[in-house]
């Protein structure tokens, strides 16, 4: 006699049903914490993160994880480690020298980002290992010590992505040469007191850099410095520092950012030097479409100089802005020198889209105040269409 009803199947696991190659793709793809959750899956599941190709350890999103969280997955893992990021402290930055000798002798480590919360002086110290880590393709570092190249190192060949913030370097004298022939994004944020200099090599596929050096105020040659990346088409730039030298000031350029399209300046208009430098960059950049600027410092600041249309305007050229759609304003203290800037854009930008306002909390103006004289500014393009924040961005004419 047969039972009135049979016991149910298990339903068959549908990622058992991969190929094995597959399922070590999929996971390959994962964190190592979601990587090491799968074990609670099955039995067959229990162990097999462990025999995976490669793995990603990515500990960036919690500071003060502590080191033996890595070293249990090294002993635990004997596989390639393709991915690896940490928020160091102090007790982990006297690790990072092992792991980084661990990772180099697994190979084929492709990216590295090390943050450190050790304080505004704390730095931490990498192993020349790293630079054995050939298959690099990002390479992102925060309050590090670079350790003396190698005899004989040629870099990083398919490095694609380069961030280095306040990163010191060995110190022989030499400057930093940064080359590669695949690097595509660069940044570099470095300040006064890391006290040390930059130098571009062959940067042939670059093609979006931000670049904040504090130095060069003081001791750079900032003109030839930024030669080595006027192939980009995305620049972000800091030019709001006040030169210690005269001949630092950025007025003229002898070469022209022809690829550039995309524009980004921390800047203000309170001084001659960055009011230059702001009206040189764009001058010096035929196609560009989209322009941003965010403008630094207390807003309370009295202008050094009084940059009224006129003089703006004898640093304009016919095709200045002869393809510019696009223009963001932020942090505007509604300061004249600011306000003569807006309106000359507006009256020479011929094929201008947009343009987006935003105030400071400090303005110099109220809000009715700035829209009233906003309205009055004449504008060279038809299509052009001014949004303002007050609250919230708004259109205010067309």
């Amino acid at each position: 006699m047969e039972p009135s009803h049979r016991l149910a199947k298990p339903a068959a696991d549908p990622l058992t049903s991969l190929l094995g190659h597959l399922l070590d793709d999929i996971l390959t793809l994962l964190d190592v914490r979601d990587a090491v959750r799968t074990s609670a899956l099955s039995r067959a599941w229990r162990r097999r993160w462990e025999s995976l190709p490669a793995l990603s350890l990515s500990f960036l999103d919690r500071p003060g994880t502590p080191p033996e969280a890595v070293d249990s997955v090294l002993v635990r893992y004997a596989g390639r480690i393709s991915r690896f990021s940490f928020h160091l402290d102090a007790r982990s930055a006297r690790r990072i020298d092992d792991w980084l000798l661990a990772f180099s002798r697994r190979g084929g480590v492709e990216s590295i980002c090390l943050r450190s919360s050790l304080g505004s002086s704390g730095y931490f110290s990498l192993h020349s290992c790293i630079f054995s880590c050939v298959h690099l393709e990002f390479l992102e570092l925060h309050n590090g010590k670079i350790p003396p190249l190698p005899e004989g190192f040629v870099g990083f060949p398919v490095l694609k992505e380069l961030k280095l913030v306040r990163v010191t370097l060995p110190t022989n004298g030499e400057a930093c040469v940064i080359a590669g022939p695949n690097l595509h994004s660069l940044e570099i944020i470095s300040l006064y007191e890391d006290d040390y200099d930059w130098e571009f090599g062959e940067l042939p596929c670059l093609e979006d850099a931000t670049i904040n050096l504090e130095s060069y105020a003081y001791e750079l040659d900032f003109e030839e410095f930024l030669a080595g990346v006027a192939q980009v088409r995305k620049l972000t730039i800091y030019i709001c520092y006040k030169p210690f030298f005269v001949g630092n000031l950025l007025d003229t350029l002898e070469y022209t950012f022809v690829n550039l399209r995309s524009l980004f300046l921390h800047t203000h208009f309170r001084e001659t030097h960055s009011i230059l430098s702001t009206l040189c960059l764009i001058r010096s950049a035929p196609n560009l479409e989209e322009l941003e600027i965010e403008i630094e410092g207390n807003q309370n600041q009295q202008q050094g100089i009084e940059a009224n249309a006129e003089f703006q305007n004898t640093e304009w050229t016919n095709d200045l802005c002869a393809n510019l759609q696009v223009v963001k304003m932020h942090g505007i203290g509604c300061l004249s020198n600011e306000m003569c800037f807006i309106e000359l854009v507006l009256s020479k930008a011929t094929v201008l889209r947009t343009m987006s306002i935003i105030l400071s909390d400090r303005s110099s103006k109220s809000i009715e105040n700035a829209l009233s004289e906003l309205n009055t500014y004449r504008k060279a393009s038809p299509h052009a269409q001014v949004f303002f924040k007050g609250r919230v961005l708004s259109p205010i004419f067309h």
